[in-house]
């Protein structure tokens, strides 16, 4: 793996570093093939709790390289160009969508386009101060392809999000918290290690309620209520009768903390 992806693993969290700081971490096919293998690490190892994503120097990400992806390909055809999508940067949309593990953006700086996007999928977002967003894609005279037409509605309402993609206007972390596209904000020298405090408060809950209720948040998502109470009953008797809720009983009747086991 090239070190335009950099994975440091660390007190059960992962920390994934894009690291193209002269590109303003702009990604090129082989950079998201490298993200996609750096998230299967994270998966599979039982070890990490918690996946961490920033930019190293003044952006997060600024979406694809126009020069290396999108100039040095524009004389391919539609199947060539689809399978760009599909074969790579849709494979790592999936590689947040795999897992229940908590993911959790720290925006350090720009991040437009596909960057701002791909930061969407994941389930709790903070921005430095002097973060900027924006969807850019029609200054470029494309559509949004990391599935930013799906998830950004979602999270501001459909006009805001024509709006957004329509003007391709530059907006700051006070309005991406206002719009709800980030949680908080915190001061540029302050926002990893305020992340990572997050992070480690994370590891250290019950990792089996933790991963459930992503689980559920994302099932009632995607049914009615009806169904969602049923998955919901079905898993509580899981949760229920696990270890770790036996222990947070039994340490709040002893007045200890807990220690909890299940990853």
């Amino acid at each position: 793996m090239s070190d335009d992806i950099i994975l440091n693993v660390e007190n059960g969290i992962a920390l994934i570093t894009l690291n193209r700081p002269d590109k303003l971490n702009a990604f090129h096919l082989n950079m998201i093939d490298n993200w996609i293998e750096s998230f299967k690490k994270c998966v599979v190892d039982d070890s990490i709790k918690v996946i961490v994503i920033t930019g190293r120097g003044k952006a997060f990400c600024a979406g694809g390289d126009i020069k290396e992806l999108m100039g040095a390909r524009s004389d391919l055809g539609p199947e060539a160009r689809r399978e760009e999508l599909t074969q790579h940067v849709h494979k790592l949309v999936q590689s947040f969508l795999s897992t229940d593990k908590p993911i959790i953006s720290a925006i350090n700086g720009v991040a437009t386009g596909a960057g701002l996007d791909l930061a969407l999928y994941s389930d709790l977002r903070f921005a430095a101060e002097s973060a900027k967003f924006a969807e850019t894609y029609v200054n470029v005279g494309l559509i949004p392809g990391a599935g930013g037409a799906w998830m950004l509605p979602r999270i501001v309402g459909r006009s805001k999000a024509l709006e957004l993609f329509w003007t391709a206007r530059f907006f700051d972390a006070n309005e991406a918290k206002e719009l709800r596209v980030i949680n908080d904000i915190f001061s540029d020298e302050a926002l990893l290690s305020k992340t990572m405090k997050i992070a480690q408060d994370l590891t250290e809950k019950p990792q089996s309620s933790i991963r459930a209720i992503k689980r559920a948040i994302i099932y009632g998502e995607q049914s009615d209520l009806p169904t969602a109470l049923d998955h919901i009953a079905s898993t509580y008797g899981v949760i229920a009768s696990g270890s770790d809720h036996l222990e947070a009983i039994n340490a709040f009747i002893e007045k200890r903390k807990p220690n909890f086991k299940e990853n």
